[in-house]
């Protein structure tokens, strides 16, 4: 589903600031039941009902909502906690411990750990990838940067060094013609969290900052942001950002759960192509009015998992020193979750 056409500027600020507040709530249930049974021989024979799923309250993750939501994990048989997660990386020791059964997240981390060998990870079920404004680079109020080439040289925030952010902009900057690597103009790569980004630029103490949407909105009515450059084109156009993990020993102890698991994504994920399905999900997970949520600007919600998409991810992450080998994709990837 393509980005709304429609402007989004009034109060998207009021989401970033209720899904910052939920994300930081750290292991606080977020949907699904109590129940935290693990529990063997399940409906249609199941290997276990009981799951515990990483979840964030947040536009990208909303397959996994709208599935807890609209009872599609209970139609598979399934009794799904849902547990606020910051993300892959705070995730991935979950999964590790067996506190959670699978969980949302960028892919960048999961192949991070997949390289180091902290884990053997499965992908299950794509989540999100980029629309055109989803992911920007943004400069301050009556900036002296007018275009990309601009931006060489010069203090650039993302709010995690070698993350999907960081992917995403340094790619669009030499796709615009930027040499990320100049000597004579070196960028200056700085961390900030997204909330504190417009009011950095608007101090003037960075001269650039790589946002996403809420943040981008946010940034633009309070702050007077402007975007310079659209990270999502080129190499990193329609970009997997996001999906569902686990690991590779419970997937092989529980394929007829983890398919399960799978389907009802599968058909969150159709749901969610209905834009208006997404929002009235938002206004319940993220807490925020329907006015808010019609607002917000929305990638895309694949419903299979494609190996070429995700080797394009790979490819990028070595191309600037995310990664020093190769991973196998294809190995990755639950077979009944690939591209037919």
């Amino acid at each position: 589903m393509a980005a709304s056409p429609r402007p989004r500027r009034a109060a998207a600020g009021i989401l970033g600031a209720a899904a910052l507040l939920a994300a930081l709530s750290g292991c606080g249930l977020i949907g699904g039941s109590s129940d935290d049974s693990g529990g063997g021989g399940g409906a249609g024979g199941l290997e276990r009902t009981s799951l515990k799923v990483g979840a964030m309250p947040i536009i990208d993750s909303s397959p996994v909502h709208i599935a807890a939501q609209k009872g599609y994990f209970k139609e598979e048989g399934l009794d799904v906690q849902l547990e606020t997660v910051t993300g892959a990386a705070t995730a991935i020791p979950k999964l590790l411990s067996g506190e959670l059964q699978f969980t949302y997240g960028a892919y960048v981390p999961v192949f991070q750990a997949q390289e180091k060998g902290t884990g053997d990870f499965k992908f299950v079920a794509d989540s999100y990838q980029t629309a055109e404004k989803i992911f920007v680079i943004m400069v301050g109020p009556n900036s002296t940067i007018k275009t990309p080439a601009d931006l060489a040289g010069k203090k650039i925030a993302t709010n995690t060094k070698n993350s999907i952010t960081d992917l995403l902009a340094k790619s669009a900057l030499e796709t615009a013609g930027v040499n990320i690597n100049d000597k004579a103009k070196p960028i200056e790569w700085v961390e900030f969290p997204f909330t504190d980004m417009g009011a950095k630029l608007a101090a003037k103490q960075i001269d650039a900052a790589v946002m996403l949407e809420p943040y981008v909105t946010q940034a633009e009515r309070t702050h007077g942001a402007t975007p310079i450059l659209d990270t999502s084109q080129g190499p990193t156009k329609d970009f997997p950002i996001s999906g569902y993990t686990g690991m590779a020993k419970f997937v092989q102890e529980n394929p007829k759960t983890t398919e399960a698991f799978r389907r009802a994504l599968k058909k969150a994920s159709e749901t969610a192509a209905n834009r208006t399905e997404v929002e009235d999900a938002a206004t319940k997970f993220a807490k925020i009015d329907k006015e808010v949520a019609a607002l917000v600007r929305i990638g895309t919600f694949p419903t299979s998992l494609d190996r070429t998409r995700l080797q394009r991810t790979v490819d990028l992450m070595r191309k600037y020193g995310m990664l020093t080998k190769d991973i196998s994709v294809d190995s990755m990837i639950v077979d009944s979750a690939k591209t037919n």
